[in-house]
C-alpha cells in the first residue's frame, strides 16, 4: 500500500443478503413463467421450514399450478414449514 492508497475511494461492497432477502427473492422466483424455477424455489423454501413461514400465501397459490410437480413441491414445502412451526409450540 503505498502514501496515497488511503486516500483513494473504496469500492462500495454490497450489504450482505440476510435471511429476508434470501426468502424474499426465493418468494419472487415462485411466479417465474418457467416451472423449474418455480420448483426450484419450493424447495429451497421448504427447507427453510419455519423461516419460511411468511411464504405460505405464495405456495398456497402454487397448490394449483398447472405443473403437478410444482404443485408436488408446494403443498411439500408447506408442510415442512407447517411442522417446523408446530415443533416450535
Amino acid at each position: 500500500m503505498g502514501l496515497f492508497d488511503m486516500f483513494r475511494k473504496k469500492e462500495a461492497t454490497p450489504a450482505p443478503a440476510g435471511p429476508d432477502a434470501d426468502l424474499s427473492a426465493l418468494v419472487a422466483k415462485l411466479k417465474d413463467s418457467d416451472p423449474k424455477v418455480r420448483l426450484d424455489a419450493c424447495v429451497r423454501i421448504g427447507a427453510m421450514k419455519a423461516r419460511a413461514a411468511s411464504a405460505r400465501p405464495a405456495l398456497e397459490e402454487l397448490i394449483i399450478d398447472p405443473d403437478g410437480d410444482v404443485c408436488l413441491a408446494a403443498a411439500e414445502a408447506m408442510s415442512a414449514i407447517l411442522r417446523a412451526i408446530d415443533t416450535k409450540r
